[in-house]
């Protein structure tokens, strides 16, 4: 009893003990606290302990507060708020995001689990900013090639956010809370309705896939996005104007304008992992 007192006495010590997603977060599905979940267990598997885990469920409208983020060692949500979504993925400009894509120019989200990792400094606004590295090959690991990182924006704000193209943008006043609580150890990870997704973070993780509930009448999810190229999108990938929803420069005084129409492409059934 004494050697057993003594390793849960070290593991609290160690922040393992309490190291999980809160049982009960306010306005997160069953199946994406879940996910959230299974993608803490598998940042862990992938050598990570992470000290901070966002979550956001882009199955939410855009008005919603629908980015967490998670102190996995005391099980705490320290902050909920607002968070854009990618105009490709929006098809509709319905304020909801109904498709996604890993695939450069697609303008689309990239759903599953995210390394929040180095911060540099946007030359236009002087804000600071994160960039993103995508841990699963299929879904999200066209990240950096994408220039898809965490950043804050004007057209996000109280009950409302527009359109990136494809970043998880923020509010200013929230991205000055993120890098003050700190994104040295941060992982984030992103909802959606992307085939596949739920089985492979639960392979990572070593748990059950868990599934949303779908009425028989409900659409399956589509083995491909339902959407359109529109030759009249010209992507951007390093200058940001924020009325129309760009994503940060990563290079400043680089410009590249793409005349090829987006196209995006399902993402794959098999996915490995991303050391």
């Amino acid at each position: 009893m004494i050697i057993r007192a003594t390793l849960i006495a070290m593991l609290v010590v160690g922040g393992y003990a309490q190291a999980k997603v809160p049982e009960h977060i306010e306005g997160m599905s069953r199946a994406t606290h879940a996910h959230a979940q299974q993608a803490l267990d598998c940042s862990r598997k992938l050598g990570r302990d992470p000290t901070l885990l966002i979550v956001a469920d882009m199955r939410l409208p855009s008005s919603a507060q629908r980015l967490w983020a998670i102190d996995p060692r005391t099980s705490e949500v320290v902050l909920r708020t607002e968070v854009a979504h990618g105009r490709g993925s929006d098809p509709n400009r319905s304020g909801r995001a109904s498709v996604f894509s890993n695939t450069p120019g697609s303008l689309m989200t990239s759903v599953g689990l995210y390394a929040v990792s180095e911060a540099y400094q946007n030359t236009r606004d002087g804000s600071t900013r994160r960039r993103l590295d995508g841990l699963m090959v299929g879904f999200n690991d066209a990240a950096r090639e994408r220039a898809v990182v965490l950043h804050p924006a004007s057209y996000v704000r109280s009950g409302w956010a527009g359109h990136s193209e494809g970043c998880p943008a923020v509010s200013y006043a929230v991205m000055d809370q993120l890098n003050e609580r700190g994104l040295d150890n941060a992982v984030l990870w992103i909802e959606g309705d992307q085939a596949g997704l739920a089985e492979a973070i639960a392979s990572c993780s070593g748990s059950k896939a868990r599934h949303r509930f779908r009425w028989p009448w409900q659409p399956k999810l589509p083995a491909k996005p339902q959407w359109k190229p529109d030759t009249s999108d010209n992507y951007n990938p390093y200058f940001e104007v924020e009325a129309t929803g760009h994503c940060p420069n990563l290079t400043a005084g680089q410009f590249w304008w793409m005349t090829q129409p987006i196209l995006a492409e399902a993402a794959g059934e098999r996915w490995t992992l991303r050391y």
